[in-house]
């Protein structure tokens, strides 16, 4: 397997560690379905007809492989299961605050059963992901995953109140994607080492690698919002652009504006003026905004990649090296100016 940028590399990741991610599967699906009643059980299998492409758990399996490829991963499995399940019940959440229709190509939860099931479904998965750390013994895991839920939900929180806050700083709006994104892909990535023994040093490395995974993630999601590409987003393009919320290209265009087009910008935000945001998304895609999404994008791209040079290199190395590679390229290349 190459680690250039080729192809989609996640089916070649995924076949690489397929008996391992059958097994998250297989323990993903024994927890939301096994002693529920019927009618919950209808909700739970809807949630798993279209599980998404399971990043995060393949960070903790691949982590711990490259750490040790020999080892057991029982409580591994349980680690990337517990972060999925935490994963799908922010979703679940997200989708009701956002009002969203879609997710992963099927009708979102509370669409479908409606607000009043979405929301417990979202907190039994929250529960849910807490039994399977707590089986894993490992209090610092309990402690360490709990504490990423909780910047998670602040994250999210901090995005909410911020909506049609158009003076957002860049520093600002990175803190929180830091939070509501970079936080389960560094645990993921950090408890895989934990679990496989790794010191202290490499341990730290791999919480970063997944800090930078996520900014990166949560990056080419902004700009897949404002390039319309709704198949690859998998939820409706231009969905933050509606919502209010303030997300990096429209940071980086607005700093560049001038005063008087700052307020234009601003009157069309505040009034929803939708023949005017299709404007501006337009001037976004033409602007030095889109490079300084991609300035961003390469950042992140190397520190993610400088972080596993303490890895021995391996199949494993390899591929999460790959998976940051096919991040940075969901949203395409630089447009011209």
């Amino acid at each position: 397997m190459s680690s250039t940028v080729g192809d989609n590399p996640i089916k070649a990741i995924h076949s690489l560690i397929e008996p391992e991610m059958a097994a998250v599967d297989a323990q993903i699906r024994d927890s939301m379905i096994g002693r529920y009643s019927e009618p919950i059980r209808e909700v739970h299998r809807y949630l798993l007809e279209q599980p998404g492409k399971r990043l995060r758990p393949m960070l903790a399996l691949l982590s711990a492989k490259a750490i040790n490829p020999d080892m057991a991963m029982n409580n591994s499995i349980k680690l990337a299961s517990a972060i999925e399940l935490v994963h799908m019940a922010s979703l679940i959440h997200d989708d009701v605050i956002d009002s969203a229709e879609t997710r992963h190509n099927q009708i979102c939860i509370h669409q479908k059963f409606g607000i009043e099931v979405a929301i417990p479904v979202g907190v039994l998965l929250y529960s849910l992901s807490l039994k399977l750390m707590a089986s894993i013994g490992d209090i610092e895991i309990v402690r360490r995953v709990s504490r990423a839920v909780d910047q998670l939900c602040a994250g999210e929180l901090d995005q909410v109140m911020n909506r049609d806050q158009f003076g957002l700083s860049l520093v600002d709006y990175l803190l929180i994607l830091k939070k509501k994104t970079g936080a389960l892909f560094s645990m993921a990535a950090w408890g895989g080492a934990r679990l496989a023994g790794a010191n202290s040093v490499v341990s730290r490395q791999m919480y970063n690698y997944g800090t930078s995974v996520g900014l990166l993630f949560q990056i080419t999601d902004d700009l897949l919002d404002y390039s319309g590409n709704s198949r690859e987003l998998k939820k409706g393009a231009n969905q933050d652009f509606i919502l209010g919320e303030i997300t990096l290209p429209l940071i980086l265009l607005r700093d560049k504006l001038t005063s008087e087009q700052k307020s234009a910008l601003y009157r069309a935000l505040g009034n929803k003026d939708f023949d005017a945001l299709g404007n501006w998304i337009t001037t976004i895609d033409s602007r030095p905004a889109i490079d300084g999404c991609h300035e961003l994008i390469t950042r992140y791209t190397t520190s993610a990649r400088e972080s596993l040079k303490g890895l021995t290199v391996s199949k494993y190395q390899e591929s999460l090296i790959n998976i940051v590679n096919f991040i940075g390229k969901r949203a395409g290349p630089v447009s011209p100016a």
